[in-house]
Order: C-alpha cells, then structure tokens, then sequence
C-alpha cells in the first residue's frame, strides 16, 4: 500500500459461478483507484464470461453487499439502495 500498512475501509471482490460466492481479493474501499481498478477488472471479466455475477461487499461475518454486477444488471454496476444493505 502507498502510506499505510493496513486497509482503513476493507471490502472485498466475490464472485458467483453457481452456489456459494467465493472471495477473489480484498481491497481498501477509500482507496479509489483501486477501488476502479478492481470494478474494471471484473466488468472484463464478465464480459468474457457473462455467467458470472461479481458483487461488493464488507468483510463482515454476514458480508453486506454494496455493490453487484451480472447479466441482470446488463453487465453494469448497480449500488445496493440502503433498505437493502441488510439482505446480501
């Protein structure tokens, strides 16, 4: 990282093939171009593989999804309205 050691808003890439999301990475959410860079990545790789679906979320126990992107979205980010935060 560039002046910290550690991740001050921590969040994590998952992706979903069928059944359980799995973790790719986790990434520093006040970080913004990572932040980018890891929203670009996955919008690519969708585009190869329009199957998957890719979400945003905490690193909480229960993840709280911020964000997710899938062939239901049209291969778009969409932010997660905040009545929703609580159901992943």
């Amino acid at each position: 990282m560039t002046q910290t050691d550690h991740t001050l808003r921590p969040v994590q890439l998952q992706v979903n093939l069928a059944g359980a999301w799995k973790t790719v990475l986790q990434f520093d959410a006040g970080n913004v171009g990572a932040s980018i860079d890891v929203q670009r990545a996955a919008e690519m790789l969708h585009a190869v593989a329009p199957v998957t679906s890719w979400r945003i979320a905490t690193c909480d126990k229960v993840p709280v999804v911020l964000r997710h992107l899938a062939r239901s979205t049209y291969g778009m980010w969409i932010s997660r309205p905040e009545s929703e935060e609580g159901n992943p």
